[in-house]
C-alpha cells in the first residue's frame, strides 16, 4: 500500500504569513499605542481644564464674598456715626440691598442680637431677638464672617454675610449682615452660572459640612453630600484634578479648588464618556489614512517573498532526486543570488559527489560497535586471522566491567549505556597506533596490543584499570573493572588458546575479589 502523501507549507507561502502577521500586529499595536496616548491626553486636557474652570469659578466667588465684605464694612462705617438714629437704619439698610442686589435679605442687629432694621421690612419684625447659630457666632466673634447654609427662620436655605459695627471708641455696637438665599436667584449663583461649561461640564459648590450651595440640577440645592473626595480635598484647601465616580457610579473627570476665606469648596466635573467620545472617531480616521500605505506594504512584501523564496524552492524541488545523473546540471543552473542558497547549492552538488562515498564508508561502519565506536566482533575476528596468519607475536587483554547487571538494575540501561561508553573511551585512550580495540559483546572488551610483551601488556592494562577506577560515571557514580592478560607463545599460539587464556585470566581476577589485574 502507498503511503498518503503529507502536504506540507511552503516556504513562500511561511514568508508570506509571517510578513503579512508581522504587519498587522505591528498595525494593531500602533492603533492601540496611539488609542492610549489619545486617551491619555484626552484625560489629562480634560482634567487640566476643570481644574481651571473649578479654580476661575472659586477666584469669582471669592472675589463676590470680599466685595460683599466692603460693601458691609463701607455700611459699617457708616452705621457707627450715628447707629441709635433709625433712619439712617433704614436707608443704608435699603442701599445694601438694592446695591448690585448681592443679597436677598439686609439685618442690622445691636450687641445682642436683636433685630434693629431689615430690609424688606416684612422679613422679620424689629426687636426680635435671631436665635440662629450663625447670628450668635457674628454677634460673638466681633468679625466679618461667613455662615455656613442654614435654614432661617423665615423657612429660607441662606448663607449670611456679616460684618461688625463698632463706634469711633472701639466699643462694639452691633452687626450689619446680608443674607443670600441658596435656592433663588442671587449674585451667587450668577457667579458660578456665568462661567457654564459645555459638552457635559458643569460646576457645584458646597459648604464645610457638603451641603451644596449650588448645583445645575436645582432640586439637588441644599442635599447634603454623603462622601465627596473633590469636596474633601477642596476642602482641605488643596486645589487639583482627580478621575472619580459619581454618587451614581458614573466615571468623572473632576478639578476642585477651594473658596478663599470661606470653607467652601468649588467641583467642576465632565463624565468620561463625553471626554472621550471623540476617541472612536479619531482611531477610526487614523486607521483609514494607514489603510492604503498598509496595503502598498503588503503587495511589495508579497512581491519581495516570490523573488527571495525562488531560488530555495528550485532548489528544494532538486534536492528529491539527487540520485539522478542530470541533478548536478540542473543544480549548476539555479541563480542562487544570495548567500543562503549559494551555500545549499554547494551542499547539495557535494552531497552528491559523496554519495558513493558514503556507501562504502556505511560498508566500513558495518565493522564497528555503533554504541561505542569501538570496532565489533566481526572485526576483532578479521584481525585475529591476520595476526595468526602472519604469526605476529602480540598480547590480548579480556576486559570485563565488575557488576555491570548492578549497574543496569540500580541505575536503568542508559545509566548502563553511559558506563559502557566512558569505559570504551578509557579503553581507546589508552590504544597506540596499531592496537585495536574491540567490544566483545556486552560489558566485555578486548584489547589486541601486536608487538607488545606480557609485562608490558600488564602495565597497559593497569593505567586502564587504575583510570576507570577512578574515574565517575554521570549518575552512577564509581565503577571498577577486572583484567585477564595473556600473550602469545608456544603453549598457546592460536587465536582461541590466547583469547581463552586471556579468559581464565579474566576469571582468575574476578574470583580472587574483582578489580585486579591477573597476567
Amino acid at each position: 500500500m502507498n503511503k498518503p502523501t503529507t502536504r506540507r507549507l511552503d516556504l513562500r507561502f511561511l514568508m508570506l504569513a509571517f510578513a503579512i502577521f508581522s504587519a498587522l500586529a505591528t498595525l494593531a499595536n500602533s492603533l492601540v499605542v496611539a488609542y492610549g496616548v489619545q486617551r491619555d491626553a484626552l484625560i489629562h486636557a480634560t482634567l487640566e481644564a476643570n481644574h481651571a474652570y473649578a479654580a476661575k469659578v472659586a477666584s469669582s466667588i471669592g472675589a463676590f464674598l470680599k466685595s460683599a465684605h466692603a460693601h458691609l464694612g463701607y455700611s459699617a462705617l457708616q452705621l457707627a456715626e450715628d447707629f441709635d438714629n433709625p433712619r439712617l437704619l433704614h436707608a443704608e439698610a435699603r442701599r445694601l440691598q438694592a446695591q448690585d442686589e448681592d443679597f436677598n435679605t439686609v439685618v442690622i442687629t445691636d450687641a445682642g442680637g436683636k433685630v434693629l432694621h431689615t430690609h424688606p421690612e416684612n422679613v422679620l419684625a424689629t426687636g426680635s431677638n435671631l436665635d440662629s447659630e450663625e447670628i450668635r457666632r457674628a454677634v460673638e466673634q466681633h468679625r466679618p464672617l461667613i455662615s455656613h447654609a442654614y435654614v432661617s427662620a423665615t423657612g429660607n436655605l441662606m448663607v449670611f454675610i456679616s460684618h461688625p459695627v463698632f463706634a469711633a471708641d472701639g466699643s462694639f455696637l452691633g452687626v450689619v449682615g446680608g443674607a443670600v438665599y441658596i435656592r433663588k436667584d442671587s449674585a451667587l449663583s450668577t457667579v458660578v452660572s456665568q462661567h457654564f461649561h459645555h459638552d457635559g461640564t458643569f460646576a457645584f459648590v458646597a459648604d464645610k459640612h457638603r451641603r451644596l450651595l449650588h448645583h445645575p440640577t436645582t432640586e439637588r440645592i441644599g442635599e447634603v453630600l454623603k462622601s465627596s473626595a473633590t469636596v474633601d480635598a477642596a476642602l482641605r484647601g488643596e486645589s487639583g484634578s482627580m478621575a472619580v465616580d459619581n454618587y451614581l457610579g458614573v466615571p468623572m473627570l473632576a478639578g476642585y479648588a477651594p473658596v478663599a476665606n470661606a470653607d467652601w469648596a468649588v467641583v467642576a466635573q465632565q463624565p468620561r464618556a463625553i471626554a472621550l467620545s471623540t476617541l472612536g472617531k479619531l482611531m477610526q480616521s487614523m486607521f483609514l489614512d494607514l489603510l492604503p500605505a498598509s496595503i502598498i506594504g503588503l503587495l511589495l512584501l508579497w512581491i519581495g517573498a516570490r523573488w527571495i523564496t525562488r531560488p530555495l524552492q528550485q532548489l528544494a524541488d532538486n534536492a528529491t532526486h539527487l540520485s539522478q545523473p542530470q541533478t548536478i546540471d540542473e543544480l549548476g543552473r539555479i541563480k542562487a543570488w544570495y548567500k543562503e542558497p549559494a551555500a545549499i547549492r554547494q551542499a547539495l552538488i557535494t552531497s552528491v559527489q559523496l554519495l558513493h562515498r558514503k556507501i562504502g564508508r556505511l560498508s566500513e561502519e558495518a565493522q564497528s560497535d555503533p554504541m561505542t565506536g569501538l570496532a565489533n566482533r566481526r572485526a576483532m575476528d578479521a584481525a585475529l586471522d591476520l595476526l595468526d596468519q602472519s604469526g605476529q607475536p602480540y598480547a590480548a587483554l579480556a576486559l570485563d566491567i565488575d557488576f555491570f547487571k548492578r549497574v543496569n538494575d540500580t541505575y536503568g540501561h542508559d545509566a548502563g549505556d553511559i558506563a559502557l561508553k566512558q569505559v570504551a573511551a578509557i579503553i581507546a585512550g589508552h590504544s597506540r597506533s596499531g592496537d585495536l580495540a574491540c567490544r566483545a559483546g556486552g560489558e566485555e572488551f578486548v584489547l589486541l596490543l601486536p608487538e607488545t610483551s606480557l609485562a608490558e601488556a600488564g602495565t597497559i592494562a593497569e593505567r586502564i584499570r587504575a583510570q576507570v577506577e577512578a574515574s565517575e560515571v554521570p549518575g552512577v557514580g564509581f565503577i571498577t573493572l577486572s583484567i585477564g592478560v595473556a600473550c602469545r607463545s608456544p603453549q598457546a599460539d592460536s587465536a582461541a588458546e590466547v583469547l581463552k587464556q586471556a579468559d581464565d585470566n579474566l576469571y582468575r581476577a574476578k574470583e580472587s575479589g574483582r578489580n585486579r589485574v591477573v597476567s
